[in-house]
């Protein structure tokens, strides 16, 4: 009977198209402590290997979707490294009373043993009952959670590959601080390889994006039928109907670190491939989807261009849209996709991250619900020691952007498209006030002329600016200081050390029982007052009005002068 089995296996994994048609299952009442079977992963690369599965006991069997079955896993695939994050879906198949191979069900929890070489499957029949389309809007009941104390869901991290190492690290710390787990992968693996087929014991990812920033969680085909899969074993977010990207999926390596607790145990890390199908459902016992049509997308474009050089780079982002389905996790990858784009971009553009450096940022919002797209610009004149201190600062004002329309709870904005364009160049364009002067004695409505003494970071050349200031009708008379105060260099610093991407990791339920936003046109009055001031702001008794600015040169430190209104 073994060796009938291991023959059913060798077909699987040389002709693997083939093993698309629907595989024999095993019923839960049929498997008994003692079966000896096979488990199917992928540990490097593409390829579908074989290890050994010694059926331990099946627990909670009378409970239904809370039935696990025990296992313990040998062989050259897992020895060294046990089971743990990313293995969740590899199908175990056993012998049946008639010799053929049966999918029992998939591994999908481990139990903090030491090693990883014993955790529990999910019965097949509980992941199969996991419709492939479910009712949208509509999240899905609380799994249905197994007896063993200290079994844990080897549901994988949040994988995010297209960032450079340093910039990657930013958002692991930062996501770490918000309780989040998010691994970074090797950029360019990505349509390195043809598209596979997404079979039993496959590699494949649940993609959030598709495209130069990917964003998704990595794990192993349980089951599939003609243009069915079935992933996982467990839930992502049981959030029911979903609109993802289904992707088949590259494994680098296998993380190992045998301790097997929480954060600290073994993990796959891979990348998403190819684009191959849609996500569909989401549930307490799998995660379904279909191969084919891919889900509808919002386009990330975003452009830097090097002031210095004239140098230009262009990124696009697929970003699932699941709009039309209720947003069924309450917010949309956007915020961290959006940020990190940006982010990658602002860091790699100056081929460097030098200290000093200056720029702007504009973002285009076009929403189905407004004729006009939303717009808001930033600049920014940046002096730290982090090398990621600008892309920081321009993650953290597209995290706040993207914030603004997700607050708005009284219906669903579609977005249908995002620009960000980044003109960055090297050095801070920053001068400071050395002082100003005006006429001595002036009319309230009377339109004068100021001058400013200015010197400039850097060269220390000093320059002179007039600029016309009308005398404003409600200032009080009398002998009064005028004063001027510039706008200081954005501060540098690490970004996620001075908690600068924690909004795009915030809980999306947030803390604060707010109404936000009442209507589309507060979202928009909104957005665009996220745009900040940098200019020179005039202070005159009670008065605070904002007087110029300069979108080449920041202005900073104060200057006062003394005149007499009449």
């Amino acid at each position: 009977m073994r060796r009938l089995l291991l023959a059913a296996l060798a077909a699987i994994l040389v002709a693997p198209a083939a093993a698309q048609a629907a595989d024999p299952i095993m019923a839960l009442a049929e498997v008994q402590p003692g079966l000896r079977c096979t488990g199917l992963t992928v540990v490097r690369g593409l390829d579908i290997v074989a290890f050994d599965v010694e059926v331990v006991d099946v627990i909670d069997r009378q409970r239904g979707p809370a039935a696990r079955i025990i296992v313990r896993v040998s062989g050259p695939a897992v020895d060294a490294t046990g089971l743990g994050p990313g293995f969740s879906g590899s199908p175990i198949l056993c012998p049946g009373a008639d010799g053929v191979a049966r999918n029992i069900g998939a591994i999908s929890e481990s139990i903090g043993e030491y090693g990883g070489r014993t955790g529990l499957a999910t019965p097949i029949e509980a992941i199969l009952a996991q419709p492939v389309l479910p009712p949208p809007a509509k999240r899905s009941a609380a799994p249905a959670r197994s007896s063993v104390i200290g079994a844990r869901s080897l549901a994988g991290p949040l994988t995010i590959a297209g960032l450079r190492p340093s910039l990657a690290r930013s958002f692991i710390r930062a996501a770490r601080k918000a309780g989040r787990v998010l691994v970074s992968s090797p950029a360019g693996t990505r349509a390195a390889f043809a598209p596979q087929p997404l079979v039993p014991g496959a590699s494949v990812s649940v993609g959030l994006t598709s495209g130069d920033i990917s964003l998704g969680a990595i794990g192993t085909v349980a089951y599939a039928d003609g243009a069915n899969v079935w992933i996982y074993g467990h839930e992502l977010d049981g959030a029911g109907r979903r609109s993802l990207f289904l992707q088949d999926a590259y494994i680098h390596t296998i993380v190992n670190n045998p301790l097997a607790v929480p954060e600290v145990s073994t993990y796959k890390l891979g990348a998403p491939g190819n684009d191959v199908g849609t996500v569909t459902s989401d549930g307490p016992g799998a995660v379904a989807g279909t191969l084919g049509a891919l889900p509808p997308s919002v386009p990330l474009r975003v452009t830097a261009k090097d002031l210095d050089t004239g140098a230009v780079r262009s990124s696009v982002t697929q970003i699932a849209d699941e709009s039309d389905v209720g947003l069924p996790t309450g917010a949309s990858p956007l915020a961290l996709t959006a940020a990190a784009a940006a982010a990658e971009s602002a860091a790699t553009i100056l081929g460097g991250a030098p200290a000093r450096q200056s720029g702007e940022l504009c973002m285009k919002v076009t929403l189905r619900e407004l004729r006009k797209p939303l717009r808001v610009c930033w600049n920014y004149a940046v002096e730290g020691a982090s090398q990621n201190a600008l892309a920081g600062a321009a993650a953290s004002d597209v995290g706040s952007a993207v914030e603004v329309l997700e607050s708005y709870k009284f219906g669903t904005l579609h977005p249908t498209s995002v620009d960000i364009s980044l003109r960055l160049r090297r050095g801070l364009r920053q001068a400071y006030l050395l002082g100003v002067s005006a006429p001595r004695r002036v009319r309230r409505g009377q339109t004068i002329g100021l001058r400013l003494a200015l010197r400039q970071t850097g060269s220390g050349a000093r320059t002179t600016r007039t600029v016309r200031l009308r005398v404003p009708q409600s200032a009080p008379v009398g002998l009064r200081t005028l004063r001027l105060e510039g706008t200081p260099a954005d501060a540098g610093g690490n970004p996620d050390e001075e908690g600068d991407l924690s909004v795009v990791f915030e809980d999306e339920e947030g803390s604060e029982d707010e109404a936000g936003p009442q209507s589309i046109g507060d979202v928009r009055d909104a957005f665009r007052a996220l745009a900040r001031f940098d200019g020179v702001t005039l202070r005159l008794g009670d008065i605070e009005d904002p007087l110029f600015r300069d979108p080449r040169l920041r202005i900073s430190g104060e200057a006062r002068v003394r005149l007499v209104i009449r």
